[in-house]
């Protein structure tokens, strides 16, 4: 645990590390960006309703939030019935979720 009482970690990837990811992401508008950039907030504090699922989690986040919500992420962005922005969003989640469990980044 961090001096403020959070987890070092989330999931794989040092907090500090998350925090500098969603920062540069600030500055992207696109679809795909607010969705990964949802997705970090949402790990760093998830009293935020998840970002796919927009469900509330028991704290703290376990890698299994973070897996469901990956998963969730991956089926909205292969959902033909989802508008294209809404597709774009889900897959940024997909992408971000996916790496701060570890994961290689996911093609097309």
């Amino acid at each position: 645990m961090s001096e403020d009482g959070r987890e070092a970690f989330i999931a794989v990837r040092p907090r500090h590390v998350v925090q500098a990811t969603a920062d540069r992401l600030v500055q992207h508008a696109d679809a795909a960006a607010r969705g990964a950039l949802r997705a970090y907030r949402w790990a760093l504090d998830p009293h935020r309703p998840a970002p796919v699922t927009v469900r509330a989690v028991a704290l703290p986040l376990a890698e299994l939030d973070l897996a469901v919500e990956e998963r969730a992420a991956i089926d909205a962005a292969r959902d033909p019935a989802l508008p294209e922005p809404e597709r774009a969003r889900a897959r940024g989640a997909a992408h971000a979720l996916g790496w701060l469990l570890g994961f290689r980044p996911l093609t097309g």
